[in-house]
């Protein structure tokens, strides 16, 4: 493994991207809808200002030759930003941008350190055509039965048996179709025959 992959929670975060051009609207694009605080900057000498990427966690460098995006990078290093990304310039990247597959808090990322950007496009699309758009709100009814189950389950190995247990089935299936009420209901049961397996 060249690189390790890892998610950055973007809730509350400071996001800045430099450049006004394709590369830097490509990775806009990647936060709409993300509860993070995006910040746009051109590519001109405001850039330049370590100030301008103060409390930044991540920060994309594009639309600009090698001089400058390195001139940017140490910028927004003196600034205290966490990882900077200079797009199409892996030497001067802390991180690199993987092709990403979006379910909302199921996220699948695929990557290959800069080395093969279009394998990773034509992998992604073959995971997203896989993945169902429903995966966001099976997450969401795991989520929300982890305290109920933490409650009636204290023990991991139990409790974690059940959470996998409403991956698949009539709970999930009822999530998937977007019927939370009724995922819940039929989550509750299992739960309950978790606890009472030798009932009825």
């Amino acid at each position: 493994m060249d690189s390790f992959p890892a998610f950055v929670p973007l809730s509350g975060r400071r996001v800045v991207i430099v450049g006004e051009g394709r590369e830097a609207d490509e990775k806009a694009a990647l936060f709409v809808g993300a509860p993070c605080n995006l910040v746009r900057i051109p590519a001109d000498r405001a850039a330049l200002e370590p100030r301008v990427y103060a409390g930044a966690t991540l920060v994309f460098i594009g639309d600009c030759d090698a001089a400058y995006a390195e001139a940017a990078r140490s910028a927004a290093q003196v600034g205290g930003a966490m990882l900077v990304n200079c797009i199409d310039k892996p030497a001067l990247c802390d991180f690199y941008t993987p092709a990403i597959v979006d379910r909302g808090p199921v996220v699948g990322a695929i990557g290959t350190t800069g080395q093969a950007p279009g394998l990773a496009r034509t992998l992604k699309t073959e995971i997203d055509a896989r993945w169902p758009a429903g995966l966001a709100r099976l997450a969401g009814l795991i989520a929300a039965m982890k305290i109920e189950a933490r409650a009636a389950l204290p023990e991991f190995g139990p409790r974690r048996d059940y959470l996998e247990s409403l991956l698949t089935g009539p709970a999930a299936e009822a999530a998937m179709a977007d019927d939370l009420p009724r995922a819940l209901d039929l989550a509750r049961a299992r739960l309950h025959t978790s606890l009472h397996p030798t009932e009825g």
